[in-house]
């Protein structure tokens, strides 16, 4: 697996073939791709880069790096691409740059053989594949720290080379999500100094370097926004970073019951959550227990590892998606173990991996007929009680799609790379084969249960001629962040707008949570409740009497 100019043209391919399912021909699904795409929208049609807004208010929650690059790729790229599919591309962009950077980090940390394997460890946790293929700003967060590591690997050899590639991944991260970035890789940095070998002129001088090559990126947005507005910036500074971290914001601070469940989150979910790169790095951890404090390789990844975790832990709240950059520091370890695994284990585990997907295919392909054909008919309607208003139709690309994908397995798997010095890059193929599946045959259902454009499109059928605005009350980020794109009606909350002005107004609530009530001097005049999205939220239009 050691890379070679003339591997090049491969792995490309097999990037291509990995990122490119899921990334067209569907709408922007929730929680996060409807406000990131709302967002996105309004960057290109007010051109503002400075404030990002969501129907029309400051929408501070994070930096704009990453509106701004789906900004830009969705105003080149759209037509022929629709808008959302065209800013998607950013994702490419950033996820192909994370996957560089860490395949360099290994080969400056393991040596060249180990690239391609660490790369190929990456994309093949099962975690990191719904990120990888959204619109959403965590993709850039992923890369910043995927440089920042880069940089940390190289510092020792090349410590003014490895301190620009450290700032530019902090700076970066920085503009992804705020100061979570800095913090983990700055506090990194500090507890490396626990171990003779860093403590060296060389690395304060990558240091000093690092510090350097961030601060444009730490201060070029913040200034800009603070010259703007000192009370947003205050808002962004303290609240989206301080108090969303403390758990200020939504009065979650302190310790009980439920935020002791919430600080043990990720070590009791360690395993799912980094499977199955945990697996190896564990192995590696205990085959090289001996080299940790003399090491350095096995130092940074294992480092940066703990800061992220403790980090994490800390913080008020958890989810799954904030743990997906933790899977660069343990890809890392699980790479400089791989190779020394012994034989029989790569064996068994070449094998397992074989018959896993291969069974899994199986079983998506069986699913799928069911409910395209109807039969068997209690296995059908099991599927079709999942989304219930979807209509089973065979698309004929997403058809031939998914056929190319499953005989490509086939024809690798069974001529090419049966020895167990292919285990890693046998389980990529799996992953790579049953995503592909799921967003080819899975896809047009998955949609269906995913999306707001049903609700929306029936809501603009619901507006009665000569009206251009909306209020909404109880309107989440999400909604908000498809309702003028599918609807082109101007949306605004009633906390900042009054809905007399408007003479619509748009009621969201939970499915199971008690109606709001008709208005005085309002008649309700649509209601939509979608039978596949869970919590299944019910949305009501009002119209104010009088109004024509």
């Amino acid at each position: 697996m050691k890379f070679d100019i003339r591997s090049l043209p491969i792995l490309i391919l097999l990037f291509v073939l990995w990122i490119s399912p899921g990334l067209f021909g569907r709408d922007p699904w929730k929680a996060d791709e409807p406000y990131t795409f709302g967002l996105v929208n309004t960057m290109i049609q007010s051109g503002d880069w400075v404030i990002p807004r969501l129907t029309g208010e400051p929408f501070l929650e994070k930096p704009p790096i990453y509106f701004m690059t789906a900004a830009v790729f969705g105003s080149l790229f759209s037509p022929p691409l629709v808008p959302f599919e065209a800013a998607r591309l950013a994702t490419v962009v950033f996820m192909f740059l994370a996957l560089l950077f860490f395949g360099l980090a290994a080969r400056e940390l393991y040596g060249g053989e180990y690239a391609v394997l660490a790369a190929l460890l990456l994309v093949g946790c099962v975690h990191l594949q719904v990120t990888a293929h959204k619109l959403i700003t965590d993709v850039a967060l992923f890369t910043g720290f995927s440089i920042g590591l880069y940089g940390y690997a190289l510092i020792l050899r090349r410590p003014f080379a490895g301190g620009f590639w450290l700032g530019t991944g902090t700076g970066l991260g920085f503009l992804s999500k705020g100061l979570l970035a800095p913090g983990i890789l700055g506090v990194a940095g500090l507890a490396l100094l626990l171990f003779p070998r860093w403590r060296r002129r060389d690395y304060f001088v990558a240091l000093g370097t690092a510090v350097a090559a961030a601060l444009p990126w730490l201060i070029i947005w913040p200034a800009a926004l603070y010259r703007r507005s000192t009370d947003l910036f205050t808002l962004w500074f303290w609240r989206q970073n301080f108090g969303r971290f403390l758990g200020f914001n939504d009065g979650s601070v302190g310790f009980n019951a439920a935020s002791l469940d919430s600080h043990s989150y990720y070590v009791l979910n360690l395993v799912w959550l980094a499977w199955p790169v945990i697996l190896p790095a564990l192995w590696t951890l205990w085959h090289f227990r001996r080299s940790w404090r003399t090491h350095p390789v096995f130092q940074v990844p294992l480092v940066l590892f703990l800061v992220f975790l403790g980090v994490l832990s800390a913080a008020s709240t958890n989810r799954t998606l904030y743990a997906v950059p933790m899977l660069l520091p343990i890809a890392m370890i699980a790479a400089a173990g791989s190779r020394e695994l012994p034989v029989r284990a790569k064996t068994i585990a070449n094998r397992i991996s074989v018959l896993f997907f291969g069974f899994l295919a199986v079983l998506l392909w069986i699913s799928w007929l069911a409910l395209m054909t109807g039969t068997p008919a209690g296995l059908a309607r099991k599927l079709q009680g999942f989304r219930p208003d979807y209509v089973p139709q065979v698309q004929a690309v997403l058809l031939i799609v998914a056929v190319l994908y499953t005989v490509a397995w086939l024809v690798v798997v069974w001529r090419f790379t049966r020895g167990p010095e292919h285990v890693v890059l046998n389980w990529t193929l799996g992953v790579i084969l049953t995503w592909a599946l799921i967003m080819t045959l899975w896809l047009p259902a998955l949609n269906s249960g995913t999306s707001h454009r049903a609700a929306f499109l029936s809501l603009r059928k619901a507006v009665p001629e000569g009206y251009s605005c909306l209020a909404l009350r109880g309107v989440g980020e999400s909604e908000r962040g498809m309702l003028e794109y599918f609807t082109g009606l101007r949306a605004r909350r009633i906390e900042i707008a009054d809905p007399d002005d408007c003479g619509l107004l748009l009621d969201e609530r939970p499915g199971k949570a008690e109606p709001s009530g008709d208005m005085p001097g309002w008649s309700r005049i649509w209601e939509f409740r979608h039978p596949s999205i869970r919590p299944k939220d019910v949305f009501t239009l009002y119209r104010k009497n009088g109004k024509p």
